[in-house]
């Protein structure tokens, strides 16, 4: 800890501190202390983030904080969790499909089901081959959707999409905003890659703050 401190590092993570030292702490697609920003979401369109997760995290709930509901009729609008952010990453959980559009102020979503960064428990010994999964820190991916026949749901953003496609500086860098189109649809697909969804493609836009909480 001593190195730590000498090389003046924080001993306790800033942003889980502004949140209040929530337990367990919230994960974030982006800071709270963001520029002035907001990002209307377009109709039929996936909007994937990526959010690093701890080993251990459980969450049940992600929060967006809405500027202004969405002025047309809207059909769906929905969030949903995979587990990454490529067209192999697959569903965890969505929060239900909303048909009149999220009001304006935070609104805390709850997912069908509770979704967790666990690993598989694996066998000792035996001829059985240990099925076990990675239980380390882990990038997901946080989708959001609405179909509107105008302005779509405004959201709360922070200004650090920047000009380049995805904010990508270097090879190997997850973008930090991905699009994909999606036909008119109450249910997430099963992956980020089935069928009916779009080429995802890095974009540069503002991003959502979006929140994934346990309470």
């Amino acid at each position: 800890m001593s190195d730590l401190v000498a090389g003046r590092y924080p001993v306790s993570e800033e942003q889980w501190m502004l949140d209040g030292q929530p337990y367990p702490p919230y994960r974030r697609t982006t800071s709270r202390q963001f520029g002035a920003g907001t990002f209307t979401l377009v109709t039929a369109t996936m909007y994937i983030y990526p959010v690093v997760v701890q080993a251990g995290d459980l969450f049940n709930y992600i929060t967006l904080i809405v500027k202004t509901q969405a002025t047309a009729t809207v059909t769906h609008c929905w969030a949903a969790l995979y587990n990454g952010t490529t067209s192999s990453a697959t569903l965890l959980a969505q929060v239900a499909d909303n048909t009149s559009g999220w009001s304006t102020n935070a609104q805390k979503l709850s997912l069908t089901a509770a979704v967790a960064n666990t690993g598989t428990v694996g066998t000792a010994q035996g001829p059985s081959t240990a099925a076990t999964a990675n239980s380390g820190a882990a990038v997901w991916g946080l989708v959001l959707y609405n179909v509107t026949s105008g302005t779509g749901t405004i959201l709360d953003a922070a200004t650090v999409g920047g000009d380049v496609a995805g904010n990508i500086g270097l090879t190997g860098q997850i973008p930090v905003t991905q699009t994909a189109t999606l036909a008119t649809t109450a249910t997430a697909p099963a992956s980020l890659g089935a069928s009916g969804v779009g080429t995802l493609t890095a974009a540069s836009a503002n991003v959502p703050y979006a929140i994934l909480s346990r309470q």
